[in-house]
């Protein structure tokens, strides 16, 4: 359909405003995506720090320190058995330790600095427990101390009784003393070399257990962090979701409410516009408000409409003209002219069929037949021609009146449905008196 100028559709139309329901639907979903992907991979890479870095990073720092204490006591059993393979024992552990760290250095970049001064700790280590070593070599004439001869004393006694004792509770306690004997106790060597050794000693487990408990503070610190910035996410991420989720239904509320007033009511009044011209009422005129489609439709509508008015104004002048020319036709004829519509009632008649009707012409416009005793012989076959059951046109003489000739013609409509008759009489004047009693027996 052809547009007229100036009617071109501005950005109100409804194309326009379903894309721009798109776009703002889309616009207000993306972020809603956007976040909760941006939320989650942040989340996710929280989590994944603290399961695979910071845990095992706790877990390292206990490794290190469980492993150097062990060192430390097969250390001091080499002071109670006077066996190299303590002391082999203790080397292990360092190396141990070693492992771990590097291990430690592999999970955080960050740490690697503490794990560091642990492996110089187990340097130093390693070279303390050959001072050791070489200390208590068959060898050298160093004595072997007072305290340690009285707490191998203590350990032998110990597990003779673990192994004489036949009360399972009093084994178990004593092995477990004896196992204990060597931690619980400083085991200290004498002479200057040895006091400078066992301050040594203790100096370099202090340093690493030290180093050990940051590594794991550390740890549990940043898992914390991440914890909290995880459960700040967390709570970020429902907010704004939340926050855009009010704003879609804000969204979706308006296009509910404006959907009636922009769509739906101009398609009612559209509607009611064309409920009115189907029941002939042509003066329908549809209102417009804007420039979309509907719009456009309600003023062709609207055009439509006016040209039909216009069109059924020409028609009816033209049929009143007509009915004009009849009626000046009608009166200048000498032969009478009725015209009935359905009921029947007269609807015309000229003055040559004053005589049958008993009054003037104008005077019997919208009386129904029986109110005419003249015409009572019209009866019979107007009633026929107005039910259909006779011809379009029919002319005869009928016996009430005698002396003329009658012709009926059927009025229809343009759907060919009857409306009424049209009566032509040759000699309307009434049958003379005697003429009427000869004819009244045979009626």
């Amino acid at each position: 359909m052809r547009r007229r100028i100036g009617e071109q559709p501005g950005p109100g139309q409804i194309r326009t405003r379903i894309m721009l329901a798109m776009l703002l639907s889309s616009a207000l979903v993306a972020p809603v995506v956007l976040l909760s992907v941006l939320y989650t991979g942040q989340i996710n890479r929280l989590l994944g720090r603290i399961v695979n870095v910071d845990v095992e990073l706790i877990r390292v720092a206990g490794d290190v320190t469980v492993t150097f204490l062990g060192a430390r006591r097969s250390e001091k059993n080499f002071l109670l058995y006077r066996d190299t393979a303590y002391l082999r024992a203790a080397r292990d552990g360092a190396d141990r330790v070693d492992s771990i760290c590097a291990r430690g250095r592999l999970l955080d970049r960050d740490a690697a600095t503490m794990f560091d001064s642990i492996c110089h700790g187990m340097a130093r280590y390693r070279q303390q427990v050959d001072t050791l070593a070489a200390l208590f070599d068959p060898g050298t004439n160093i004595a072997y101390p007072q305290a340690l001869l009285r707490l191998r004393a203590e350990h032998r006694r110990l597990l003779d009784l673990a192994e004489t004792t036949t009360d399972s509770v009093r084994r178990d306690s004593a092995v477990a003393a004896a196992e204990l004997l060597a931690a619980e106790r400083d085991l200290s060597v004498n002479g200057l070399l040895g006091r400078v050794l066992n301050d040594q000693l203790r100096l370099t487990e202090a340093r690493v257990t030290l180093h050990a408990a940051a590594i794991g503070d550390y740890a549990a610190r940043r898992t914390g962090d991440s914890r909290r910035r995880a459960e700040q996410l967390s709570v970020w991420g429902q907010r704004n979701i939340a926050t855009v989720l009010i704003l879609v239904v804000v969204a979706l509320v308006w296009l509910v409410i404006s959907l009636p007033r922009n769509l739906v009511l101009p398609l009612k009044r559209i509607a009611n516009a064309l409920g009115r011209a189907e029941r002939g009422d042509l003066s329908a005129h549809v209102t417009v408000h804007g420039r979309d489609e509907l719009d456009q439709l309600a003023r062709q509508l609207n055009r439509v409409f006016t040209r039909l008015r216009e069109a059924d104004e020409r028609k009816t002048s033209y049929i009143q003209l007509l009915e004009h020319r009849f009626r000046l036709l009608a009166a200048d004829i000498a032969e009478g002219v009725l015209v009935f519509d359905r009921a029947p009632n007269l609807v015309l008649a000229n003055a040559a069929v004053e005589s049958l009707l008993g009054r003037p012409a104008s005077e019997a416009r919208g009386h129904a037949l029986t109110e005419f005793p003249g015409l009572a012989f019209l009866a019979d076959p107007l009633e026929d021609t107005l039910s259909g059951a006779g011809g379009h046109q029919e002319c005869g003489i009928l016996p009430g009146l005698p002396s003329s000739a009658v012709c009926i013609e059927t009025l229809r409509d343009n759907t060919g449905a009857v409306v009424g008759a049209l009566v032509v009489i040759t000699n309307p004047q009434p049958p003379a008196p005697e003429e009427q009693a000869d004819t009244e027996p045979a009626a």
